[in-house]
């Protein structure tokens, strides 16, 4: 019995332990999760920063109009300077206009989304704000006014544009790469796609920024600032996409032949990629064909059509570009260590139940043959014959 005891003490003392362990484990995620949140925090605001600077001495004092909200915002200030309404800046309206979407989103998608693009659209509205105010501005734009004219003239409005769109690009692929937002087209994505599914981000951010460009046209009756706009727009947009997709060109091969060995070990070997075979039918002929299937960096490309131009030049063979490739000769999958830790201290605690309920286990059997010990001598002190007795006597 005081084994029994004993044995549920440690027991109990050994649960209690693992789970404090286990808090302490889970307390640990929290912390890293925290972290990781204050990091994107952090990126959130330097990639707003840099919107907000690439807007503020490129762009703004140009009236060149950057896509989304922003440039709404702008034309939205400027239309109302001209009769006389200065009581509301830029970015407070460009706040104004993020207002209802951000509630909505943030309804949606939780407080940690909320919190990303809050940051974002806050940030992005105080810088753009405060760096106009900035002396530097003003002499950057003189600095270059300056040499322009030393160089011969011309209109910097190409630089502007270009190098205003590259900024801010480069501003807002940091925001996403943080898995934040800077409101606008996003936000109006979320809230559009629940109405209608079948209108993606892609779309929404053609209509937007063609607003801009259409309506800069009416508010600075002019037609070459809107020309100045499209560049700009266009630029941010694919710098943005590099920041996020990676400057990784990869494409994916595929080889239509009737001499698959030979490409496929020449492309094995001399180019050191793998190929996957892939069975097709021609459905004019209806004949069985082979095809190969290679995944190529940039830089490996003209080799493989030499390789197919020398081999089988009647090969059928077509192309194209994919973002992103993972696995052996490729990207790494990098599962986060905190998952790692959590499956093995898991199985960990498993193993230690299974040995506890092994030595309850053995515990019991134990007693049970201890019991049956006392049970026999009490019988025997009180005569009490067992049925093996009864046999050994009717055999005598």
């Amino acid at each position: 019995m005081s084994k029994n005891i004993a044995n549920e003490c440690c027991y109990v003392i050994i649960s209690l332990s693992w789970g404090d362990m286990k808090f302490f484990a889970n307390l640990k995620g929290k912390k890293r999760e925290a972290l990781t949140l204050v990091f994107q925090i952090f990126l959130i605001l330097c990639g707003t920063f840099i919107l907000g600077f690439g807007y503020c001495v490129f762009l703004s004092p140009y009236n060149i109009v950057p896509g989304g909200f922003l440039g709404l915002a702008r034309i939205i200030h400027d239309v109302l300077a001209k009769i006389g309404f200065t009581y509301i800046s830029t970015s407070v309206w460009y706040i104004i206009l993020n207002a209802f979407l951000y509630v909505y989103a943030f309804v949606l998608l939780g407080w940690k989304f909320g919190l990303r693009s809050g940051v974002g659209i806050l940030s992005y509205s105080f810088f753009t704000s405060i760096i106009s105010k900035f002396q530097i501005v003003s002499s950057i734009g003189n600095k270059f006014e300056i040499e322009s004219a030393a160089l011969g003239g011309g209109s910097l409005y190409i630089l502007f544009a270009i190098y205003g769109g590259l900024l801010m690009g480069i501003g807002m692929g940091i925001v996403f790469r943080a898995n934040g937002s800077t409101g606008g087209c996003d936000m109006l994505a979320v809230v559009t796609n629940r109405y209608f599914p079948t209108i993606t981000t892609g779309q929404l951010v053609i209509v937007v920024d063609g607003l801009v460009v259409v309506l800069s046209a009416f508010a600075y009756s002019s037609l070459v600032l809107p020309l100045y706009a499209l560049i700009t727009i266009f630029i941010c947009g694919k710098v943005s996409d590099l920041f996020v997709d990676g400057v990784r060109s990869l494409r994916a091969y595929y080889i239509l032949t009737n001499k698959k060995e030979e490409i496929a070990q020449k492309i094995m070997t001399d180019v050191e990629r793998g190929v996957t075979n892939l069975k097709c039918e021609g459905m004019y002929t209806h004949d069985e064909k082979d095809m190969l299937f290679v995944i190529l960096r940039r830089s490996q490309v003209m080799q493989v059509k030499k390789i197919v131009k020398e081999i089988d030049p009647d090969a059928f063979t077509f192309s194209h570009n994919i973002k992103e490739a993972y696995g052996n000769g490729f990207l790494a999958y990098k599962p986060p260590k905190i998952e790692i830790a959590k499956l093995i201290k898991s199985k960990n605690k498993k193993v230690k139940h299974a040995h506890l309920d092994e030595i309850e286990q053995k515990g019991n059997e134990v007693n049970y043959a201890k019991e049956e010990v006392v049970l026999s001598e009490e019988n025997i002190n009180q005569g009490i014959t067992t049925q093996d007795d009864v046999n050994q006597d009717a055999q005598e």
